[in-house]
């Protein structure tokens, strides 16, 4: 049978925790009390997950009496327990539930020097198909007689797994498995230490800017000396991590993450600490490996699928802590990996390729806009029906409290804003106010994203003041308003202070803004000749005449953001400079229109909006699974309407103007007309609802105008005694309904190239014209369909063309077709705005 070796660095761990007094017995037991106990570390510990985790022979190193090995013989580790709420929503079904986790970590005892007493090893198997190396950088990596026997024999060629801790790369155990195991040796390590150790990876902004520049230091930081690795993990707290692995020379790297969560979030939600969490990682990945590997995988492939094992491992483990009774530890380790194979959804996604070396992420790699235009749709319907999490379970998801977002660049402003709060709040050392401001149009949820950031670290001790300085009147209201700010401070509440249009006129453009200066500054405020503090408060700046940050600062890429000298000129003499280097964040709010053409995953973000709203509102509409019961056409046009007046409270009164006292949102409940048009095109919107129902009834008449069009375009080309040439009444019935699933995918098409239809409201169609690069995306979706159906038809293929015989030379890729043929496909949906337009529909 297999065997594993598991050795390296070993401590002992030292656990203590209070204890209640008793009510009878002996005098010491009647006062509060402490009880300790020692436990396998370190190597030690890694041996006894691994032992549960595969269930097949494991040696390592043994210790007996560890509680009485003294320190300067062997390194001891110190963790004070308490008692902790099992997880921090205490409204769900844990509510009351508590368990042992550690309240403070006391650090480590070890030798005055750096010698340790060699440990017992006797059932070392040279031969061993498995060797974990635990190198937590404290001696054994320097001390060859304590290797195992595996990687240090010629010609044995074990799967080495090395759990690596800083200093990395470095020593002579590293040179040893580098040099002599490289092809089947799998690295793994923590994305701090590599931080530590000069990688610049960001933290908590979003999936993507990390990976992005994971992959950017792995191509151009060579100092490390891990870019050769042939496989290499890197965890990312319990939220997340990255395979790296060499195949052929060429380096491929493939993101593992929670897209509910960004890097430390898990463990927000788990008051107190867990230890041993790499080694319950490192016993899962192992032993995945272990059996893919046995059933043939290759290594990487093996890898791949062991991440998603180590991630949930560890999290199962800061779940059950030390127990909820008496301390133990490992705590019910059985569990903790058969939880792994049911645990929470761990996405994956491949990091696209490096290639510039002055940019980490010159295009802003969005894992969301890889998904084309069509499916964005359908994944948008899905949303509003049946929540995000189902809908989006491959993206990531900003989640701040109510707020949710997809937009990468919202999620990284919003989770800097984040790490700004929770710092401030959290730490008494700062005195003045924190200044962010948030910029958006009317309506966006300006003020809304900003508050449930802050409720979500800490609601408890948020007060929120709104003040619109549009309608202040004097700099005496402004006074007023620090004043509150104040008082509350003073209650030893953390005010949230809104100051919305700051860049509204007062006594010129940007009156207001030199006001500000020393309250940011300095956190106080004069008012005639006295000076009062403010006290710690957090300040946030919201836009009214000025939609994203750019415009406001002038620092921008685009001409409309971009101020000419007179602006700029302007902007210095109100302190605009001044005032923004005052500011430590921003976020630009999208809302829910489209942000130029540019902008494909606006429907996501209305989508999200529009399920929030709806839950909050009318949660009659939902079922028992809290699925949303509507009208598709309903659906729909919520959905495609080219815009909302007044943003986020348009759709908010469209809601609350309908009759949705019943089960269903049918179109029958939707506001008047005159109603409507206060917040979108009415028009357009009416079509949008009726638009599936038309289209269905027209189905045989557009099927029909698409062969009129057909016999109209080949006239001349093509034989009259063709059979493809024969009027609609004569027309074969497997080629009427190829021209009938034509019609069925009008939409599709139309969709693919961010287009619709609706019906023709005037006396007759729009004039409509695709770009060429439209007629190249529609063309080849035509020939796909074609070659589909005729396969499902059993065509074969031939290099002559007989409808009669079902063969046809057509039934290749795009790419093989010929420029003649191709055109056959080119005018076919070149025609689709006119065939649409003879049954009634127009192209937008």
């Amino acid at each position: 049978s297999p065997t594993i070796v598991v050795t390296g660095d070993v401590c002992i761990d030292w656990l203590q925790w209070p204890t209640k007094p008793e009510d009878a017995g002996l005098n010491w037991k009647l006062y509060a009390g402490t009880r300790m106990t020692a436990k396998p570390g370190g190597a030690l510990l890694l041996a006894d997950f691994m032992r549960t985790a595969t269930g097949i022979t494991v040696v390592s190193p043994q210790l007996k009496n560890i509680d009485k090995i003294p320190p300067k013989v062997l390194l001891h580790s110190n963790a004070e327990l308490e008692l902790f709420p099992y997880s921090a929503d205490r409204k769900g079904a844990d509510k009351g539930r508590m368990v042992y986790r550690i309240g403070r970590c006391r650090g480590f005892t070890g030798p005055t020097t750096d010698t340790y007493a060699p440990l017992s090893f006797e059932d070392d198997d040279p031969h061993a198909d498995m060797v974990v190396l635990d190198d937590a950088g404290n001696g054994f990596r320097d001390d060859e007689t304590r290797w195992p026997l595996a990687i240090q024999d010629e010609g044995e060629d074990p799967i080495v797994v090395y759990k690596m801790h800083r200093p990395l790369a470095s020593g002579d155990l590293w040179e040893q498995v580098s040099r002599n195991h490289s092809e089947k040796l799998v690295v793994v390590v923590t994305a701090d230490d590599l931080r530590a150790s000069g990688m610049n990876i960001s933290r908590s902004l979003s999936w993507e800017r990390t990976a992005k520049e994971f992959v950017w230091q792995m191509a151009y930081n060579k100092g490390l000396g891990l870019s050769d690795c042939t496989d290499l993990v890197v965890r990312f707290g319990l939220e997340g991590a990255i395979h790296y692995t060499l195949e052929g020379g060429h380096a491929i790297s493939r993101l593992y993450f929670d897209p509910t969560m960004s890097e430390g979030d898990f463990t927000h939600n788990y008051p107190g600490k867990m230890q041993g969490l790499s080694s319950v990682f490192v016993a899962a990945l192992a032993a995945r490996i272990a059996v893919q590997c046995d059933q043939g995988d290759l290594l990487s492939d093996a890898v791949g699928k062991a991440v998603r094992d180590g991630l949930n491992a560890s999290r199962e483990l800061v779940r059950r802590g030390f127990g909820e009774d008496e301390p133990e530890y490992p705590c019910s380790v059985a569990g903790i990996f058969l939880a792994s194979e049911r645990g929470d959804h761990i996405a994956d996604v491949a990091i696209s390729d490096q290639n510039t070396a002055e940019d980490a992420d010159p295009y802003s790699w969005c894992i969301l806009k890889e998904i084309n235009d069509p499916v964005l749709e359908h994944i948008a319907y899905r949303i509003v029906k049946e929540g995000e999490t189902a809908a989006l379970n491959n993206v990531p998801i900003g989640n701040f409290g109510k707020l949710k977002s997809v937009d990468r660049n919202e999620i990284e402003s919003f989770h800097s804003i984040k790490n700004l709060m929770r710092e401030y709040i959290e730490s008494e050392s700062y005195t003045r106010p924190l200044s962010i401001a948030v910029f958006g149009s009317p309506g966006s949820g300006k003020s809304f994203g900003i508050t449930e950031i802050a409720k979500s670290i800490a609601s408890d001790r948020i007060k929120i003041l709104k003040f619109n300085l549009s309608q202040f009147d004097s700099k005496s209201d402004l006074i007023s308003a620090f004043h509150k700010v104040r008082d509350l401070a003073l209650e030893e509440k953390i005010p949230l202070v809104f100051f919305d249009e700051f860049d509204s006129d007062f006594n010129g453009k940007l009156g207001w803004l030199k006001y500000f200066l020393e309250p940011m500054q300095d956190g106080r405020f004069m008012e005639r000749e006295t000076m009062h503090p403010i006290g710690r408060s957090i300040f946030v700046f919201a836009g009214g005449i000025n939609n994203t940050f750019e415009r406001f600062s002038g620092d921008g890429a685009d001409d409309a953001a971009t101020m000419s000298s007179e602006e700029e000129k302007t902007y210095k003499d109100v302190k605009g400079p001044d005032f923004t280097s005052r500011l430590r964040g921003y976020v630009n709010i999208r809302g829910p229109n489209q942000r130029g053409s540019d902008d494909t995953v606006f429907v996501i973000r209305r989508a999200m909006l529009l399920r929030s709203l709806l839950e909050q509102k009318v949660d009659n509409l939902f079922d028992s699974r809290k699925y949303l019961r509507i009208d598709d056409g309903v659906l729909r046009a919520l959905i495609n309407v080219k815009s909302y007046k007044h943003g986020t409270r348009s759709i908010e009164a469209i809601i609350e103007m309908s009759m949705l006292n019943g089960r269903r949102w049918e179109q029958a409940y939707l506001p008047a007309k005159e109603q409507l048009k206060l917040h979108l095109d009415e028009e357009s919107f009416s079509r949008l609802l009726v638009s599936d129902v038309i289209l269905g009834a027209s189905r045989e008449r557009l099927a029909e105008a698409i062969h009129e069009q057909y016999l109209t375009d080949q006239k001349g080309i093509k034989a009259a005694g063709d059979p493809s040439m024969q009027p609609w009444s004569e027309l074969d019935f497997g080629l009427k309904e190829s021209n009938r699933k034509q019609a069925d995918q009008i939409q599709e098409k139309l969709r693919r190239v961010r287009c619709g239809l609706y019906p023709v409201m005037g006396e007759e169609a729009l004039s409509f014209e695709f770009t060429p690069e439209e007629v190249e995306i529609l063309a080849e979706m035509e020939h796909e369909r074609f070659v589909l159906e005729r396969e499902a038809d059993e065509w074969p293929y031939s290099e002559t063309r007989d409808v009669g015989a079902k063969i046809s030379p057509h039934l290749c890729s795009w790419d093989e077709l010929t420029e003649e043929v191709k055109e056959y496909d080119r005018q076919t949906v070149r025609g689709i705005p006119e065939f649409l337009a003879k049954v009634g529909f127009e192209v937008y």
